[in-house]
């Protein structure tokens, strides 16, 4: 295990100290499908406005209060994985780092190779995940006490892709307040031509009118989604500082970025904005020497020995920062 960053958690009840939370027309309502507060329960179908069938694992921190609006976390699985080993990954259950938002873990459908995955992956045409993520969302509204100004997304590798699709759509972008995506899959059409210049490659995103938060996670020895991106699977995987750059210039900021390091220059945070309020509102941290793996101190099912940094309640921390309004 390596050395860990002391982190001063924003939790939840700090913000609504400050901000007023909205609360969604399920509040005052019992928990369904037999739910209870500090358990997780498997829902095992859950029909889309499509009229497909979809699954996901849902956790009701144990001091849920149906009269007391909470914060709606989803958390995408990587191609390949389940909704499980993403509760298992992420670990946004853990009251430690957060005390009081209800967390969700989807089931991606399989795609034409036969692996669960998400809109965004090569393989996934036809499949309307973007469609599923809003159902969920107007699903909990109206059936959990739910503050709609704080419903975030994160996700790894092809999950902190569509997490980063998810951003990208106007939709979504209304009603998701800040965005965490782990070594994140951001494909895009390769050039004309049929090659990928990963560090110019256009990058299709078409966000709601507002300045949208995003925090990344990256390793520079992730040889499964590179740091410098390049063709993958007939597809072009932009570098991770070219997309967190448009994700600055996008937001209304230019492609200049403010660094810090730690752990002796191993772990350097990029925060992109103005030298006020705004700066942070993309961030984005490399760390050397991991791979494709969700940041952990502690061994996890991603790396065995660990890593600098705890990537989650960096995330909670985040969120915490960025409601909707």
């Amino acid at each position: 295990m390596r050395g860990y960053i002391p982190i001063l958690l924003t939790v939840f009840s700090v913000v609504e100290t400050v901000v007023a939370s909205r609360g969604s027309p399920g509040c005052g309502k019992p928990l369904p499908n037999n739910e209870s507060p500090g358990k997780f329960t498997n829902v095992p179908l859950f029909m889309t406005s499509d009229n497909v069938p979809r699954s996901y694992i849902v956790n009701i921190p144990s001091g849920y209060n149906p009269n007391k609006p909470a914060p709606l976390i989803f958390s995408f699985h990587g191609r390949g994985k389940t909704a499980y080993s993403q509760l298992r990954l992420s670990a946004f259950y853990n009251e430690t780092w957060n005390p009081d938002a209800i967390s969700v873990y989807p089931q991606g459908l399989k795609g034409s190779e036969g692996e669960p995955q998400w809109q965004g992956d090569p393989n996934s045409v036809g499949v309307n995940d973007v469609g599923f993520v809003l159902d969920m969302i107007n699903s909990f509204s109206e059936n959990y006490c739910i503050d709609t100004d704080r419903i975030f997304a994160s996700g790894k590798s092809n999950g902190g892709g569509f997490t980063g699709l998810l951003a990208c759509d106007e939709t979504a972008s209304k009603s998701i307040a800040a965005f965490a995506p782990v070594s994140g899959a951001y494909y895009q059409a390769l050039n004309k031509n049929g090659t990928c210049d990963a560090a110019h490659t256009p990058i299709k995103c078409s966000p709601a009118a507002r300045k949208i938060p995003i925090l990344e996670f990256h390793g520079d020895a992730d040889h499964t989604i590179p740091y410098d991106g390049g063709e993958r699977r007939g597809e072009c995987l932009p570098t991770i500082p070219h997309w967190a750059r448009e994700w600055s210039k996008r937001d209304g900021y230019g492609p200049r970025s403010y660094l810090t390091s730690s752990f002796d220059n191993n772990v350097l945070k990029y925060e992109y904005g103005n030298l006020d309020s705004s700066l942070g509102i993309v961030t984005h941290y490399m760390i050397r020497g991991l791979g494709h793996a969700w940041p952990s101190t502690q061994p996890n099912s991603d790396n065995p020995n660990g890593t600098y940094i705890d990537a989650t309640p960096l995330i909670m921390d985040f969120f915490s920062k960025y409601p909707l309004h």
